[in-house]
């Protein structure tokens, strides 16, 4: 049986074909040029077509990483960008960054995804929505919209909280998501590779002065990388799950609904504050396990009903803020469960942005042209869902 195990551990990697880089390739066609330091060209003077032997070279390369486990150093070291978020930014948190990452790391990551991405779907709840095929923010502002009128409308009440976690991404711990990468079934080389690629990974920042040193990485996903959605995803649904097993109230069809979940946009309810209470506690106590920290400023409670009152819930002694209405993924959830507060800022916003561009609309442009700028600028804001 120990034979057996150990034979199924090192069994041999599913090759990386040409056929896996092929598609990739082509979509970086007129980046290459540029990123390597050679004259830009124009995206119209040049259409890269991988020739049959760069796709042997990459294919080789891609398989030397897959057999021995190892990165090359290029592929682990990032260099960050800092983008002021305003004109006056002056502190880090008025900037945001951005990841250079090397394009083949970019394709053995695609790869990556690709292979493991029908796993962590399985594991996923239905109540998921971010970073995930055919789904999105519309579906998760629908999902509480019609769980609000449900209750509503057979004259029950609904406790809702909104959890906001202190710099989720930055906070996942490496050492539970290769420990959850393992329990999902996730084939080992693949989890080899994952594991090298954030435990060696560096980062410099480019600044207008220079390059500053590589720093080590201690935990947090990868900025820039098609994996770091995915398994984030997995992270976070492995963590509500432990949390929240056995709890909840509310139930729709029969079937216990605890949260709705969007990335790292977390909705707790039940229809008792003794129960969102206690789902609260028991979701703080095992966040901490993986490393993550609730933001008591920022996560708010809500009562959805015909008449609504305040909630009564706590967090470290500290009484949550209740509100009336809550911007949810960019759209307005309100206590009473309609949408007329929503439609009336959709209006409001749609004139400002009009307004603005009010010398453009009533010009003596053709018609036609307008009434394309219109649609495209204005009824865009007005019809936008999240």
């Amino acid at each position: 049986m120990v034979m057996r195990k150990q034979k199924n551990l090192f069994a041999k990697h599913e090759t990386v074909l040409p056929t896996d880089l092929k598609c990739n390739l082509t979509s970086y066609h007129s980046k290459f040029p540029y990123l390597y330091g050679l004259p830009k060209i124009h995206k119209a003077d040049i259409h890269f077509r991988p020739t049959v032997i760069i796709l042997k070279t990459l294919t080789k390369l891609l398989n030397t990483i897959y057999e021995i486990g190892e990165w090359p150093k290029d592929f682990t070291e990032v260099t960050m960008i800092a983008l002021k978020k305003n004109t006056k930014a002056t502190k880090c948190s008025d900037h945001r960054t951005i990841s250079l990452t090397a394009h083949a790391a970019k394709i053995i990551a695609k790869i990556l995804k690709r292979r493991i991405e029908r796993k962590i779907e399985v594991i996923l709840g239905e109540d998921h929505f971010g970073f995930s095929r055919g789904l999105g923010t519309r579906d998760a502002i629908g999902m509480m919209r019609i769980i609000a009128e449900r209750t509503l409308e057979i004259d029950e009440e609904l406790c809702v909280c909104f959890i906001d976690w202190q710099k989720a991404f930055d906070r996942v711990n490496w050492t539970k998501l290769m420990q959850i990468l393992k329990e999902t079934g996730i084939d080992w080389h693949e989890r080899r590779l994952i594991s090298k690629l954030y435990m060696d990974q560096k980062v410099r920042v480019r600044l207008d002065r220079g390059e500053t040193g590589s720093v080590q990485i201690g935990r947090g996903v990868r900025q820039g990388c098609c994996l770091s959605p995915i398994l984030f995803n997995l992270y976070s649904e492995c963590l509500t799950k432990e949390a929240l097993d056995g709890l909840g109230d509310f139930k729709v069809g029969g079937q216990i609904i605890q949260t709705v979940k969007y990335a790292d946009d977390l909705v707790l309810m039940a229809k008792e504050e003794t129960v969102l209470q206690g789902m609260i506690d028991r979701l703080i106590e095992i966040g901490r396990c993986y490393g993550m920290e609730m933001n008591v400023e920022k996560t708010k409670v809500m009562k959805i009903s015909r008449q609504p009152t305040p909630v009564t819930i706590k967090i470290d002694q500290k009484q949550l803020e209740n509100g009336k209405c809550f911007k949810y993924l960019g759209s307005l959830l309100t206590d009473d469960g309609r949408c007329t507060s929503e439609i009336k800022t959709r209006i409001a916003m749609a004139k400002a942005a009009f307004s603005k561009k009010k010398y453009l609309f009533t010009s003596k442009l053709d018609l036609n042209l307008r009434k394309k700028l219109v649609k495209c600028y204005i009824w865009s804001i007005l019809g936008h869902l999240g």
